[in-house]
């Protein structure tokens, strides 16, 4: 696991923006298939033997050392699930990129605990190779308004009040997470592409 990044976590934060248009409804947001997962026991045990992967156990034993209980880690995730149509247009910016789309759900109470992505998936399916791995990028699409309880935080910066549309941008290892202590489901969209053109910096 990069310490350095670790050590330098605020140098960083997220580029913001918006999507052209919020397409989609809450109904569209009901037809998604979500699967509950922990941060602090994501590996199954016949996990890919990838640098990423090992990035990732490496996280879950700093999550172990800090005593984070698995409960508070619980969130849902929806991994390239059919699209209506009201989402579809999501990805459109990224139809010329080297790109993957899932979908997350933070239920109150739970939290996203201070990591970097580690892209395993996006590594393993794309042939990403580990000195290209700062290249890669991840989009966060706030699916829903903002309301009271939620915060994200990328590097120093902390953001609230966000609108359905809104998005947050970061490259390679930078370190974040996501908190939910108010009433409502925080749902973010996730893009992660490769940065070919060197349009981001960390």
């Amino acid at each position: 696991m990069d310490m350095q990044s670790y050590e330098n976590w605020r140098q960083h934060r997220a580029y913001e923006s918006s999507v052209e248009e919020v397409s989609w409804r809450d109904n569209d947001l009901l037809t998604l298939p979500w699967q509950a997962t922990y941060m602090t026991d994501e590996i199954p045990v016949d996990s890919w033997d990838t640098f990423a992967t090992q990035n990732k156990k490496a996280l879950e034993a700093m999550y172990k050392s800090w005593s984070v209980p698995k409960e508070g880690s619980l969130h849902y995730m929806s991994i390239r699930p059919k699209l209506t149509k009201g989402l579809q247009s999501m990805l459109l910016p990224y139809q010329h990129m080297t790109f993957n789309y899932n979908f997350l759900k933070l239920t109150p109470g739970c939290s996203l605990i201070w990591h970097f992505d580690t892209y395993a998936t996006f590594v393993k399916f794309n042939n990403i190779a580990e000195e290209n791995i700062q290249n890669v990028c991840r989009t966060a699409i706030m699916m829903k308004d903002w309301d009271r309880g939620q915060v994200l935080q990328v590097g120093d910066e902390v953001y609230t009040h966000w609108q359905a549309g809104d998005t947050f941008t970061w490259k390679g290892d930078t370190w974040h997470g996501v908190a939910n202590f108010g009433p409502s489901d925080i749902v973010i969209g996730q893009i992660t592409f490769l940065d070919e053109n060197d349009r981001y910096t960390q």
